[in-house]
């Protein structure tokens, strides 16, 4: 009888323990179906806060496609002079480009985009005063076609020196202390993680306001992206530029093709040709 008990003891509480064991498991496939959840929301809110403050898709490049960006949704393009048209049907660079600085005696070298803004910017004392921001975008694209194929490595090099004659602002982090910057810096990173080298010219005034000058600089290959940020001091934090600066690093990309011998930046493109200042 003892044994027919036992027996009849252990039936009962073989379904019991069958289903402790699957509640179990399914706790441990629940837990994890939480995580993956809960990853997923965290990458589409991560998809909307770009979304939220870039600039509308697609991403703006230029007709021969060299760079590709998504700027701070606040900043508008600045249009390119046209092309002239010379008697022979080719075509040159106008005098003027509308997109170079006219704030300082500043040209930027091998210009390719330029953006405008328009920032609060806190004075002292409660005042705020409207200020431009501007962002340009170079690259040694066309140094690699021309007569200054040899110096195009060195590019970024002498446009830290050309910024710091002009302004008379030593940069910082010298270049021989600069350490690369990646973006996204946050971990786990949603997309590929692009490498930078950054340096900032401080302090500028221009019209009484103190202007900040950031040169991010990447690599594709032998082709060099440059975006100078130049911004005024004491933005008012509302529009959210120190937020949305490092999405539009995120966004830069550079082509890894060089261009191919004896192609002219003056040439047929699709629209019209990128405008570029004269070299150094």
């Amino acid at each position: 009888m003892h044994s027919t008990a036992g027996r009849c003891f252990r039936n009962r509480t073989a379904p019991a323990c069958a289903g402790m064991l699957l509640l179990f498991v399914l706790g441990c496939g629940y837990a994890e179906y939480e995580q993956r959840l809960g990853e997923t929301r965290k990458y589409y809110a991560y998809l909307d806060r770009i979304e939220q403050s870039l600039a509308p898709k697609p991403k703006w490049t230029d007709p021969y496609k060299i760079l590709e960006l998504r700027v701070p949704r606040q900043f508008a393009p600045i249009p390119p002079a046209p092309l002239i048209k010379k008697d022979d049907g080719t075509f040159e660079q106008p005098p003027i480009d509308p997109r170079q600085p006219d704030y300082l005696n500043l040209s930027f070298p091998e210009l390719i985009g330029a953006w405008d803004s328009m920032f609060k910017v806190a004075k002292g004392n409660g005042i705020n005063e409207d200020r431009k921001g501007y962002i340009y975008a170079l690259s040694n694209y066309w140094e690699l076609a021309g007569e200054h194929a040899t110096d195009a490595a060195d590019f970024v090099e002498k446009l830290e020196t050309y910024l710091a004659d002009t302004l008379q602002i030593p940069a910082t982090p010298q270049p021989k202390d600069r350490q690369p910057e990646v973006y996204p810096k946050t971990i786990p990173a949603y997309q590929v993680q692009l490498s930078y080298d950054h340096i900032s010219f401080p302090g500028k005034n221009i019209n009484g306001i103190n202007y900040t000058f950031e040169v991010y600089s990447r690599k594709s290959g032998s082709v060099i992206g440059v975006l100078v940020l130049v911004l005024p001091e004491g933005i008012d934090t509302q529009q959210k530029i120190n937020e949305r600066i490092p999405m539009m690093l995120e966004s830069f990309t550079v082509t890894p093709n060089p261009p191919r011998p004896a192609s002219d930046k003056n040439g047929p493109a699709q629209g019209n040709p990128v405008q570029t200042a004269p070299a150094f």
